[in-house]
């Protein structure tokens, strides 16, 4: 009979368990706005008013409509994640063909280009984790007895023995607590998204330039977290719970920007990003055993589903400085509105995330600052600097009440350091860059056992070199 009330009480809880939560969807959505190629990361992705950059198609198009030649590129990059991780990728493609006006006009219009560019917008390669060694505190077997636990996990302890009736006929852990315990969990991302750019950009008098963007993006992201813990005594006994997620899909936005050349000396800059619309499939599966038990078949949930996912709105802000032609400054401001994201499954919006993303997620707000100085004609050296505030402040207090059985690293604050240098001659340019990204995250080993986060800083190293020729 309890175990009756247990499971009708656990099935309430268990599709929320079990499907996209506005935690995962947060996870995918904090770009890396530095990444592109080696001159854009150089000056920390700062070219909003600059232009001329086949980077610039992803934030502001209008820069597209700087150019005044043709120009193909490709920006290979090194990546070391904060697990000491090394992977070899790509950040940016690019084929800009020029329109040129042979008319020589200086007046309305003058010249366009069409860009198709690829952009790599983030590597998930992340790694977070805690080892609590002789710990004291309660175990997650005592919490699997609670009435809210969610049905798979409950029956699965039960079948395996780590959860028992006593001789009160209530359910109690069978796990050996008569010593301390060691306690392991971690969480290990890995993925990207990739984004190709259809780009327009048209200069009007050599004062004004407008430009539109199509964008197609593709996402895959993957997601384990594993938790065990090991009993000091000598049985070692021991159980592990591991929580497998994936996702991966394709969406589609559009880009309208325009930048305005008031003075030889200063240009502004001006865009918009409609939300990226995603369809998402999604693949979850939960494994558990005690004592070794299962060891070839630990498998206890399997599950599919096909969702949408609407990602922030965003506007973008930017000033330009030519100094003669010796030297460059950038400065950037972008605005994402967090909590204007969306998830429907089956074209129903999932009322329960929705509103934690409304009501908890932040406006985000994020500062580029680059330079860029002439040391000879065909010689420049660069650095730049950018911070990218917290998409949220804290975890949700009802959200982290309900028995997820799960460990989440929830995404703050980011730095960004960035130095680079170019050669450019008449029709070659060879550029390299390196980043520096730190940033912080609240870990929770496990929800809702483990209510506290853990803060900490994720570091990881980004090389990137562009190989380019204009003609």
């Amino acid at each position: 009979m309890k175990k009756g009330i247990m499971i009708l009480g656990a099935m309430a809880l268990s599709f929320t368990g079990f499907s996209q939560s506005a935690y995962d969807a947060l996870s995918v959505n904090q770009l890396d706005p530095l990444l592109g190629t080696a001159r854009y990361t150089s000056m920390a992705g700062a070219f909003g008013a600059l232009g001329g950059n086949s980077s610039s198609a992803k934030d502001n198009p209008a820069g597209i409509g700087v150019y005044k030649c043709f120009d193909i590129s490709f920006t290979p990059n090194l990546y070391l994640d904060n697990d000491k991780e090394l992977s070899v990728g790509l950040n940016n493609f690019s084929l800009i063909i020029n329109f040129r006006n042979h008319e020589e006009r200086e007046k309305g219009y003058i010249t366009s280009s069409l860009g198709i560019t690829y952009s790599r917008l983030r590597n998930f390669s992340r790694y977070s984790g805690l080892n609590s060694l002789n710990y004291n505190g309660s175990s997650l077997s005592d919490a699997i007895c609670s009435v809210n636990s969610p049905d798979v996990i409950f029956n699965a302890a039960d079948d395996l023995g780590l959860v028992g009736l006593n001789g009160d006929g209530d359910y109690v852990s069978n796990f050996s607590l008569y010593d301390n315990y060691d306690k392991k969990s971690r969480f290990i991302e890995s993925g990207k998204i990739g984004q190709w750019d259809f780009s327009y950009g048209m200069n009007i008098s050599n004062r004004v330039y407008l430009g539109a963007a199509f964008g197609v993006t593709n996402l895959t992201y993957s997601q384990k977290a594993l938790y065990e813990e090991e009993s000091t005594n000598d049985s070692k006994d021991m159980f592990y719970l591991d929580n497998y997620y994936r996702a991966d899909g394709y969406g589609c936005n559009f880009k309208l920007g325009a930048i305005v050349k008031a003075t030889d000396f200063l240009r502004a800059g001006f865009a918009i990003h409609t939300p990226t619309i995603y369809t998402l499939d999604e693949e979850y599966s939960i494994e558990m055993d005690y004592n070794n038990q299962y060891p070839n078949q630990p498998e206890i949930e399997h599950s599919y589903l096909t969702y949408t996912m609407r990602t922030p709105f965003k506007m973008q802000g930017s000033l330009g400085f030519v100094i003669g032609k010796r030297a460059l400054i950038g400065a950037e401001y972008n605005y994402d509105d967090f909590s204007s994201m969306r998830i429907k499954n089956d074209g129903v919006k999932n009322e329960n995330e929705c509103d934690i993303i409304q009501n908890e997620f932040n406006k985000v707000h994020t500062m580029k600052l680059g330079a860029e100085v002439k040391v000879i004609d065909e010689f420049a050296l660069r650095a730049g600097y950018a911070y990218m505030s917290s998409p949220m402040d804290y975890i949700a207090e009802d959200w982290a009440n309900k028995f997820m059985m799960r460990s989440y690293s929830i995404p703050q604050q980011v730095h960004y350091i960035t130095a680079g240098a170019g050669y450019e001659g008449e029709h070659f340019y060879c550029d390299v860059a390196y980043m520096f990204r730190n940033q912080e995250v609240n870990y929770f080993p496990m929800v809702p056992q483990d209510e506290t986060a853990s803060i900490m800083n994720l570091k990881n190293h980004n090389i990137s070199a562009t190989l380019g020729w204009r003609f």
